[in-house]
């Protein structure tokens, strides 16, 4: 038996574009549930709101130039900071906020960052009390590099016998590259590490870089939600829609994707396809969510409705089961657009008209597709598939959902005047009832993913991790430079806020 940590560190943000988006994270949740099942003593350590981590919060500056990172406190506190941006988005033009506030300065970088969670050195003494033989730390977003590589890093000097293992989608895009620049790790895991962990915790498998691939969900256990029950989340998320005091967790029915987006990790994996749970472990599933006083759901599915031809067999299914046990929830992950047709429409809003339980919110995306890179995603697809879009007016005034899209800025393709067009699609989509709201994202050219390998070039600084966020911008484009992004970015939001209700986790700059 090994006595096990997984740590989940504290997080560094962009002080002004990134909302605190904190979560348990799957994938560390379903490894150490599968290896508490084996007899491993096992804990999860998330730092960002572990002994009330959230109030734990310092305002730095880090320059980027060339290779170099500097990190430079400062004396306001967050709290004052994000007063004084909010009341300069209120008085200032958008060309005169980026002035202000833009990262962008000639060839250096300088963003004003917050960090959120316990210290290092508060992260070090719980790992001396605990003793393990082998911590893991999931680097799941690019984002977040620095914080969990120092954090690794000053692991290893202080307790050099522990083994540090590391995983996450950042890793898998470059383990030789995260290798090379990362000694201090003793060993990492790519892809799907459910199927090798209990090798790699014992030991069995040698070599610096494991590779689990892509398993499929019966390789995967049930969630122990005593696991994540000691870290004691906020009653109230920092990443959902609110669930007014009802206790929730994060889920997947699937994972996988049947698309490969150029901007998205999930379509990238290496024999990445649909892969569900079976029914009847889903049963189980909610049953023990049930007897743990989880009241709602918070569904991360790629590809929630996944199998057109199958839908009218899957998705009753799916509702009764969370009906069963009279789930509240609501998806984060993203509901396809071109699934949300009359059945699909109908069944949700059923499932608000009887019994306990309801669906509070649904995440549906106007991606591009690759028929409509250089258009208006929300108002092509929006026109083409004119009768889904009456689908989500159904939803909000029938099912009394919260719908809400988002909008890519800074596309590869995107001109100034395509943006202006998705801004007035979505304002009109807003004002006539479709949409409670459309939130801004930033063209991040993410690694592993065709948006990184084609454009991956136009990136200021390659070692700007915190511009890696689906929020703040860290590159230019062939129309665009970073500047004219964060521009857009801000008159986006501006040029909605008068008819749409936004909250914390979903913006920057919230009016709710």
């Amino acid at each position: 038996m090994k006595k096990i940590i997984f740590i989940k560190p504290a997080l560094e943000t962009d002080a002004i574009w990134d909302p605190i988006r904190t979560c348990s994270y799957l994938g560390v949740w379903y490894l150490a549930s599968q290896l508490k099942e084996k007899g491993h003593d096992v804990t999860y350590l998330d730092e960002v709101v572990r002994n009330d981590g959230l109030s734990q919060r310092v305002l730095f500056r880090r320059d980027i130039s060339s290779d170099t990172i500097t990190d430079t406190l400062l004396e306001q506190t967050p709290e004052e900071f994000n007063a004084q941006k909010m009341r300069d988005y209120d008085s200032l033009n958008p060309d005169e906020f980026v002035s202000k506030y833009s990262a962008f300065h000639g060839e250096t970088i300088s963003r004003t960052m917050v960090r959120t969670g316990n210290t290092i050195e508060s992260t070090l003494l719980e790992i001396g009390r605990l003793r393990p033989d082998v911590i893991g730390i999931p680097l799941i977003a690019s984002a977040n590099y620095v914080s969990v590589t120092r954090l690794a890093k000053e692991i290893k000097a202080k307790f050099p016998n522990m083994r540090i293992i590391f995983g996450g989608q950042a890793v898998s895009a470059d383990p030789e590259g995260f290798v090379a620049d990362n000694p201090y790790v003793d060993q990492v895991v790519t892809g799907d590490a459910i199927s090798v962990i209990d090798d790699v915790v014992e030991g069995r498998l040698p070599g610096k870089i494991v590779d689990g691939g892509f398993q499929t969900m019966d390789k995967f256990p049930l969630l122990d939600p005593s696991i994540i029950e000691n870290t004691r989340y906020p009653v109230e998320p920092t990443y959902t829609y609110p669930t007014n005091g009802r206790k929730s967790a994060d889920f997947m029915f699937s994972k996988g994707c049947f698309r490969r987006c150029d901007f998205c990790v999930a379509g990238s994996q290496e024999g990445n396809h649909i892969t569900a749970t079976e029914y009847d472990r889903i049963d189980k599933q909610l049953a023990e969510f049930k007897r743990n006083g989880i009241e709602e759901l918070v569904i991360q599915d790629d590809a929630f409705l996944h199998d057109p031809k199958h839908r009218e067999e899957y998705l009753p299914v799916i509702l009764g089961l969370m009906k069963k046990y009279g789930f509240y929830w609501q998806n984060n992950g993203g509901v396809e657009f071109e699934g949300i047709d009359d059945f699909v429409t109908e069944q949700l809003i059923k499932y608000n008209s009887e019994g306990e339980g309801r669906v509070t919110a649904i995440y549906v995306p106007f991606n591009p597709r690759s028929w409509n890179k250089e258009q208006s995603a929300a108002k092509s697809m929006s026109s083409k598939f004119h009768n889904n879009a009456e689908n989500l007016k159904r939803l909000r005034e029938e099912g009394g959902i919260y719908v809400f899209t988002s909008s890519i800025v800074g596309t590869p393709e995107q001109t100034e005047e395509a943006f202006l067009e998705e801004l007035a699609t979505d304002r009109e989509l807003i004002q006539n009832g479709y949409l409670d709201a459309a939130l801004c994202l930033s063209a991040t050219m993410l690694p592993a993913t065709k948006w990184y390998e084609k454009n991956g070039h136009n990136i200021i600084n390659k070692k700007d991790y915190a511009g890696y966020s689906l929020f703040a911008t860290h590159h230019r484009t062939e129309r665009l430079e970073s500047r004219d992004i964060e521009q857009l970015m801000v008159t986006w939001t501006k040029g909605l806020d008068d008819v749409q209700k936004t909250y914390h986790w979903g913006t920057g700059f919230p009016n709710a």
